[in-house]
């Protein structure tokens, strides 16, 4: 794994208005069969202090894993719905994530991971989302 900085955008728009949420910073990346592993320790300031990150996408699919004490793993996958369980410091839920695209350009050096997708609880709408993920080794810009 080498080490890479993150620059992790999440849009969120709801009914009521919208939410932009940014993250920097230092993570891992590797490569194996043919998926891109980024992974990171979540930041306390949003309510997932002592969790990790594990993030591993290839230009159909995106998992993401967060273990700690708000553990949960979730399914992007382009024009499919997939339900999970979604651990917060206050207890679970089960939610839907219905995916509608999926841009990878990531590389050994660096690059961008998009995605969007909509989230619903016992099919009831809760957000249209975008997370865009740069990836750039220590001291140079993402692309």
């Amino acid at each position: 794994m080498i080490p890479v900085d993150l620059n992790i955008t999440s849009l969120v728009k709801t009914d009521e208005g919208e939410d932009k949420i940014e993250l920097f910073t230092a993570g891992k990346c590797s490569i194996k069969n043919g998926k891109y592993i980024l992974s990171y320790d979540e930041s306390g300031g949003i309510g997932y202090e002592d969790c990790k990150v594990r993030i591993t996408a290839d230009d159909k699919n995106v998992i993401i894993e967060r273990t700690g004490p708000a553990a949960t793993t979730f399914t992007i996958e382009k024009n499919v719905k997939h339900h999970c369980v979604y651990g917060t410091q206050f207890g679970e839920f089960t939610m839907g994530i219905n995916t509608y695209d999926i841009k990878n350009t990531l590389s050994k050096t660096g690059g961008r991971l998009w995605f969007k997708y909509s989230i619903d609880i016992n099919s009831d709408f809760v957000s249209e989302n975008e997370m865009e993920i740069l990836v750039s080794l220590p001291g140079e810009a993402a692309e």
